[in-house]
C-alpha cells in the first residue's frame, strides 16, 4: 500500500536516535520491519472533503487509536480499540466534511503494546 507512513511527527530527535539504530541494526545484519503503515486519506469532492483514518498491519496486531478533526466550527473526535490481520488495511474512522481539506487539522495516533504513532495525512 503506497503512501502509508507511520511517523511519530512531534518527534524529530527520537525519530533521529531511531534511524540512526535501525541504521546500527542493518549494518550488523540484523532486520528491522515496522508492525504498521498507517496514514489519514483526504479525497476533495465536489464541496465536500472526506477524511479516513487507515491502518495496514505487517504482521498480527492490536491496539487503540484517536482521531480527531478541527476547524471551520468543527472539532470531531474518534477513537476506540482495533485489530488486524498480516497485510490487512483497517478504516479507523471516517468523516465528511463541507468545504477545503485546508480548513481543517486533522490528527491520528495509534497506541500499540504501548508504542504511539502518529499517522499523517496523505494529501
Amino acid at each position: 500500500m503506497t503512501g502509508f507512513t507511520a511517523f511519530p511527527l512531534r518527534r524529530a530527535l527520537a525519530c533521529t536516535v531511531i534511524l540512526a539504530g535501525l541504521g546500527l541494526a542493518a549494518a550488523s545484519g540484523a532486520t528491522t520491519t515496522a508492525p504498521l503503515a498507517c496514514d489519514i486519506t483526504v479525497d476533495q469532492t465536489g464541496r465536500m472533503v472526506h477524511f479516513q483514518g487507515r491502518v495496514q498491519a505487517t504482521t498480527p496486531l492490536s491496539g487503540t487509536y484517536s482521531l480527531t478533526l478541527s476547524g471551520g466550527g468543527t472539532n470531531l473526535r474518534q477513537g476506540g480499540a482495533f485489530t488486524a490481520a498480516a497485510g490487512e488495511i483497517v478504516t479507523l474512522g471516517q468523516a465528511n466534511l463541507s468545504g477545503t481539506p485546508e480548513r481543517y487539522d486533522v490528527d491520528m495516533t495509534l497506541n500499540v503494546g504501548g508504542t504511539i504513532y502518529n499517522c499523517a495525512p496523505n494529501l
